[in-house]
């Protein structure tokens, strides 16, 4: 991800959480996410970040339509070797064409270059697709 992805990248997050999670988490909390407020946060977290975690996207014509995160655990118990999957969203419209797929194999890919031996991920028990 480069700094002029973060827009596409908090499209696609946004969208993401509001198709995914309607009826799991509350309705005026997703209503009440925007672009613009995400991109702002995410570009504080990418300057802030160091190099410590790898953001990828998905690319289709220019246009951002999938975006997958890994870093080091953030797990209490976490080893140096135990990294995670912190974020990996395809846009809803994106849904079942590989994009998904795609950035998951990157994703191991890259965490076996930085020698994570076990990745760790966070869902909601109701969010079954993920």
């Amino acid at each position: 991800m480069r700094e002029e992805d973060i827009h596409g990248v908090s499209t696609v997050r946004v969208k993401g959480w509001q198709a995914a999670y309607a009826g799991m988490v509350p309705q005026d909390y997703l209503d009440a996410l925007t672009v613009t407020e995400d991109a702002r946060r995410r570009r504080d977290m990418f300057e802030r970040a160091g190099g410590t975690v790898l953001n990828l996207v998905a690319e289709e014509n220019g246009t951002v339509v999938g975006w997958a995160a890994l870093g080091p655990s953030r797990e209490d118990d976490r080893r140096p070797q135990d990294g995670e999957l912190l974020a990996l969203y395809a846009a809803p419209d994106r849904l079942g064409t590989g994009i998904g797929k795609a950035l998951m194999r990157q994703t191991l890919i890259d965490a076996r270059e930085r020698s994570f031996r076990r990745l760790v991920l966070w869902v909601l028990a109701a969010n079954t697709r993920a």
